[in-house]
């Protein structure tokens, strides 16, 4: 039984940053490496789903969906915005200035994060010729 003044002194941390830290420790080769920790890469994702939404299960045809995405990949891109090697224009309106500052450890943890979350099932339709 902890006193008063201990219980004071005990700092809740939200669960959502808890989650994402474990998720990341959880995740094979995803620690941040020189530069980057964890939680760098878990504010940096807490931005990223303003846009691509909770654990990157965006509803946002304008935003990709990032939950289940290949880690290679999503290193890829974010690095390709980051080096402004990605022109289209959602790249140059959106992603260029999220990117500008990301480290490749903090990009290797984002992925990983991404990566590690099960993706959203789509949504059959049927196409009919015009």
């Amino acid at each position: 039984m902890l006193n008063r003044a201990a219980r004071r002194r005990i700092v809740l941390v939200p669960p959502a940053f808890t989650l994402v830290a474990l998720t990341l420790a959880a995740c094979g080769g995803t620690a941040p490496q020189g530069g980057g920790t964890y939680a760098t890469v878990a504010g940096t994702i807490h931005v990223c789903s303003s846009c691509h939404g909770h654990e990157g299960r965006s509803i946002s045809p304008t935003f990709p969906r990032l939950a289940g995405q290949q880690k290679d990949y999503i290193v890829a891109q974010l690095q390709a915005f980051r080096d402004k090697t990605r022109a289209d224009p959602h790249a140059q309106t959106y992603m260029w200035g999220m990117a500008a500052q990301l480290s490749d450890s903090t990009i290797d943890g984002i992925a990983g994060y991404y990566a590690s979350q099960t993706p959203v099932a789509g949504t059959p339709k049927t196409w009919l010729p015009a």
